[in-house]
């Protein structure tokens, strides 16, 4: 019996579907130790336990499952780079807490610029319907 890690749902709702898998089968800090190094590559999930890519036999299970629909015929994954896994969360936090901060402090907060706290800003708010922001046709 496999004994899955705990995963916030509401960090699991912004990722994108292999992150996502990834983030069940890990837990979100093994995940993101585990993509620091393997991120950013295609990779084959061994069907027996392979030492060779940093994953206990029951983590190894866990993934091979969650990441079984993303899989090419040839059983490769292409795993996102680790950057990916908190920029979504963290632009979450950004645009949730647009009206408590101001630009410069959140700037400062998330070592960003501020224009890509602007950007960051701007681009949820073009995502809402009804916002007036122009559609993105691609």
């Amino acid at each position: 019996m496999l004994t899955w890690p705990p995963a916030p749902p509401e960090l699991l709702a912004l990722l994108p579907p292999v992150l996502k898998a990834v983030v069940k089968a890990l837990g979100p800090a093994r995940a993101r130790e585990w993509l620091e190094a393997r991120g950013g590559v295609n990779i084959n999930i061994p069907v027996g336990h392979g030492p060779a890519i940093g994953l206990t036999a029951d983590e190894l299970s866990r993934l091979r499952l969650t990441l079984a629909p993303h899989t090419d015929a040839a059983g490769r994954v292409s795993l996102p780079k680790v950057d990916k896994l908190w920029q979504v969360a963290r632009n979450a936090a950004i645009v949730s807490a647009a009206k408590a901060f101001s630009i410069r402090d959140q700037a400062l907060a998330y070592r960003l610029t501020g224009r890509q706290i602007s950007n960051i800003r701007r681009g949820a708010a073009d995502s809402q319907p009804g916002s007036g922001g122009q559609m993105d046709l691609f």
